[in-house]
């Protein structure tokens, strides 16, 4: 018989879970992770209360979407796929819309980073749908930035401006009293983050005049994460050193961008590696400015892929040396 105890330890799991992710990456976590949904699978066969089994369904549920979040930062796309699938069948057995807004959310963000920009449209939209069912005001502020941001990439300037108008106003309006552990990451500082990184997108699809404004909101976000969020302040710091660039002001730039680059050093994250790859070619454009180049050498010697390991052969083994986790 499965009791509330129960599934607040899992609860509490994929909060200690959601942390490292944050901190260091999914590529800290990911191992940690596929073994708490091992060791979960047999609670959903288990006998419970009726209370007690539609919270573990949204525990479990958000268990997936962490997996598959944490895959996708690892860059294990079908893995992710699969884990919100999974977290989308079991939000909709515990009818929690404002978590099936949020892994339609995850799954935007998926299609999003990988330039599938109308696919991730299709999702936000979804999840719109999903956090209009539960009048989660917050889940809708998150879905409309995102938005915004996949609007910029497009080149969209009217549209991106008037979602990123929406959420913003959607955030101020939500109640952050009682927050979600899969929406907690949405705050002020999240939220000038995005904002930045819209218009940062849009200074180079409508027009430069957007980068003073992406350096002003994404300076705010780097100063306001907390010291949890190491991969989403490095995000910021990326973006907030292409937007120098693009202003023209080389020095900043670089400055930003090294400190970016020592910050990633903890991270384990495809995704950080990835979005460093615009800042790379951004930074070469100025070939005569030695300390551009030096940044874009630096990076690319910095984020490099962790090499695949070897599979063992018969009767081999490997000795096992302790160190610090990343």
């Amino acid at each position: 018989m499965i009791g509330t105890s129960d599934v607040t330890r899992l609860e509490e799991s994929i909060r200690t879970l959601r942390e490292i992710d944050y901190r260091s990456g999914g590529e800290a976590c990911l191992d940690e992770v596929r073994r708490r949904i091992r060791d979960s699978l047999p609670l959903l066969d288990a006998a419970a209360p009726e209370h007690v089994r539609r919270r573990l369904q949204v525990a479990l549920a958000d268990l997936r979407n962490l997996a598959g979040w944490v895959c996708f930062d690892a860059g294990l796309v079908n893995s992710a796929h699969n884990h919100f699938c999974h977290a989308l069948v079991l939000a909709g057995l515990a009818r929690a819309d404002g978590l099936t807004a949020n892994v339609c959310y995850r799954l935007g963000r998926v299609f999003l980073h990988h330039g599938h920009l109308d696919e991730a449209l299709r999702y936000f939209d979804l999840g719109q749908l999903a956090a209009a069912r539960s009048g989660d005001v917050l889940a809708a502020g998150i879905l409309s930035v995102n938005s915004a941001w996949a609007c910029a990439k497009k080149g969209a300037e009217r549209g991106a401006l008037e979602l990123l108008g929406r959420g913003q106003e959607q955030f101020a309006a939500a109640d952050r009293g009682e927050v979600a552990g899969w929406a907690a990451f949405f705050t002020e500082a999240d939220l000038s983050g995005l904002s930045g990184a819209v218009h940062a997108d849009l200074s180079g699809t409508a027009g430069r005049q957007h980068a003073g404004t992406a350096v002003a909101l994404l300076t705010t976000a780097v100063d306001g994460y907390g010291e949890g969020m190491v991969r989403s302040r490095t995000f910021s710091l990326i973006l907030l050193s292409t937007s120098h660039l693009v202003e023209g002001d080389v020095q900043a730039g670089v400055d930003v961008g090294l400190r970016a680059l020592a910050m990633s050093e903890s991270v384990g994250s495809a995704r950080v590696r990835d979005r460093f790859r615009p800042l790379v070619s951004l930074a070469r454009r100025y070939h005569r400015h030695a300390e551009a180049l030096d940044l874009a050498a630096r990076i690319d010697a910095g984020t490099e892929p962790p090499a695949p390991v070897r599979p063992l052969a018969p009767g081999e083994s490997r000795a096992v040396v302790e160190r610090p986790p990343p």
